[in-house]
């Protein structure tokens, strides 16, 4: 078994954390080995050279990214005839652990999904994108990916300069919080054209997109969609026309688990998405973020295992 570690997540307050709950996770699991995250390179060479010797456990400790990081480094690595018998567990040591919602298991106080022997399978989200400078990109994630005000959110929190920065520095979701409300307080309608799997497009005033297969985000907000790991297909969120008091409202809205119910909100299933817009726009998948002009959302179905 392989844990990786990211001791910088939540701020470097997961380098505390980890270190108490270390010997819990050593009685939980038995012997590992541990790799440090200093850079992408390493992780990528330790899941590389993990592979090469057989194994097919991976844990990933630290936030969301975290998860993301090494689930992208399996997916890429991995062959086709060893990704399905990739397993995938977590120690939640980030600031939002969008992955443990809702929360199934805990060490030390610390949520975890670290049990093998009841592993579900689980679909990968697959972003497509077409850069402003014309350059073709894919994006992989597990939760949801974003357009509009979540993504120019998530954009802000990662920047964390001002006065997100300093927020923060005091807590991460203090920042969250911060780079929400400027997020809204930025708001714009921005007309991009919708291409749904059957073909049809449509132009709308796109305020928000979310793409879900997990409902939770940002920490504290969740759609009102059900959580299917593994059904194939995904959820679209779409706030659109909306006023910047729709916004607000939306937002104080998810913070209760609801979206549905407003005209300016509707939510459909799909296999596939694509969106454009003349106007570069922030991409987000599982909080990380590229400028794109075109993207398109699709999945991975069942493509690996994640632990329950």
């Amino acid at each position: 078994m392989l844990v990786i570690v990211n001791a910088r997540a939540d701020g470097g307050r997961a380098a505390a954390r980890w270190e108490r709950i270390r010997p819990l996770v050593l009685a939980r699991l038995g012997p590992f080995q541990e790799c440090m995250a200093p850079d992408r390179e390493r992780v990528r060479l330790s899941i590389e050279d993990a592979l090469a010797r057989g194994e097919r456990r991976f844990v990933a400790a630290g936030g969301d990214g975290t998860v993301n990081l090494v689930m992208t480094d399996l997916v890429e690595a991995a062959s086709p005839a060893v990704l399905p018998e990739v397993t995938i567990g977590a120690i939640g040591l980030g600031s939002s652990n969008d992955f443990h919602k809702p929360r199934r298991d805990s060490l030390g106080g610390i949520p975890c999904r670290l049990d093998f022997a009841d592993a579900i399978r689980h679909d990968v989200g697959r972003t497509v994108y077409v850069d402003a400078e014309g350059t073709n990109g894919v994006q992989h994630w597990l939760l949801n990916a974003s357009v509009g005000t979540t993504a120019v959110g998530n954009w802000l929190y990662n920047r964390a300069t001002g006065v997100v920065g300093l927020l923060k520095r005091l807590s991460a979701s203090l920042g969250m919080a911060g780079a929400a409300l400027l997020a809204v307080a930025r708001h714009r309608c921005v007309p991009v054209v919708l291409e749904w799997e059957d073909g049809v497009r449509e132009g709308v005033l796109l305020c928000n997109l979310g793409v879900v297969k997990n409902p939770h985000f940002t920490g504290v907000l969740k759609y009102d969609s059900p959580y299917e790991p593994a059904s194939g297909d995904f959820f679209v969120h779409l706030l659109e026309s909306a006023s910047l008091w729709d916004t607000l409202v939306t937002l104080v809205r998810l913070a209760r688990g609801r979206f549905a119910g407003r005209r300016t909100a509707r939510t459909r299933r799909a296999r596939r998405l694509a969106l454009e817009s003349a106007v570069p726009f922030p991409v987000e998948g599982d909080g990380e973020i590229v400028l794109a002009q075109r993207v398109e959302f699709s999945l991975l179905p069942s493509t690996l295992a994640v632990c329950a």
